[in-house]
């Protein structure tokens, strides 16, 4: 077992990951400055269900690399953990907090709020719940099928459920009072709510960083590559492009102002976990425990 210590240098983590952020951020602002749209797609459930099994193939992987440690934890505990993990990384107060800020309606981007916690809740208890049936590659992919077939299922009930409530309170909606480029007081908004995501790469980086294995490289594309899939967003730039009012390589394009976002905040991330985090003692990173 690995032997975890304090950070090394944690005002220099913080600044370090705070930092990481904000480029990966900017990214996402600069490509949509220089024109690339905002991609809109209406994909079928069969695409939705693809993109969903790559999410929930991550969320497993995760859970095979957090170690025997996590594995000892209550089923409660990690559940709670996965929840929290994917809540952040999808930005899901992010969006209800920019709505707001957008449309003004605060209440109603409140309400909206509601949906897509019990939709990452229904994932979370879902995929720990499967995660006794992962032995190997063939039997991950198979239970990430299932369990987004599942996912899908449960999250359609819950929309189904919860969409009274959204017709009940429909008046409070608002349309956008502000549009790209936007002003001061919006775009502040948008990089002090990048925290969320920021928190939530803090946290899958604390689960796999000691045990995953090959060099220092291999391991920042692994976090860059990890983030990107459990944010969604890999299987949406190549699966999703191809149901726009668009060409499929401009629909890449367009989506890949996220794509990019997410995979350097997972590069940049783990690249200050690397220089100033928790250390592991000489010797003891780990094996993976994927095999």
């Amino acid at each position: 077992m690995p032997t975890p210590t304090a950070a090394r240098q944690p005002l220099l983590l913080a600044a370090s990951l705070v930092l990481a952020g904000a480029i990966a951020l900017t990214i996402h602002v600069a490509m949509l400055a220089s024109g690339i749209p905002f991609p809109i797609s209406q994909p079928p459930a069969w695409a939705r269900w693809l993109n969903l099994s790559l999410a929930i193939g991550a969320v497993f992987v995760v859970l095979r690399l957090a170690g025997p440690d996590f594995a000892r934890r209550g089923f409660l505990a990690r559940t709670l953990i996965v929840f929290a993990l994917l809540l952040t990384i999808r930005e899901t107060a992010r969006a209800g907090i920019m709505s707001g800020v957008v449309t003004t309606g605060w209440a109603y981007s409140a309400l909206g709020l509601i949906e897509p916690v019990a939709r990452i809740l229904i994932q979370a208890v879902l995929c720990v719940a499967a995660m006794r049936w992962v032995r190997g590659g063939v039997s991950l992919v198979v239970a990430a099928l299932a369990t987004a077939a599942v996912c899908m299922g449960g999250q359609a009930l819950a929309g189904m459920a919860l969409a009274p409530l959204m017709e009940q309170f429909a008046s409070l909606a608002r349309p956008a009072q502000y549009v790209f480029p936007y002003p001061f007081h919006v775009t502040l908004a948008a990089y002090l709510t990048m925290l969320e995501p920021v928190i939530g790469t803090t946290l899958l980086l604390a689960l796999v960083w000691r045990r995953l294995p090959g060099t220092k490289t291999a391991r920042l594309l692994s976090c860059a590559l990890l983030v990107a899939l459990l944010k969604g967003i890999l299987g949406i730039t190549f699966l999703f492009s191809f149901f726009m009012q668009r060409p499929p390589l401009e629909g890449m394009l367009s989506y890949s102002q996220f794509l990019f976002e997410f995979l350097a905040l997972g590069f940049l991330a783990a690249l200050a976990w690397d220089a100033f985090g928790p250390g592991v003692k000489a010797g003891s990173r780990a094996p993976s425990s994927l095999s």
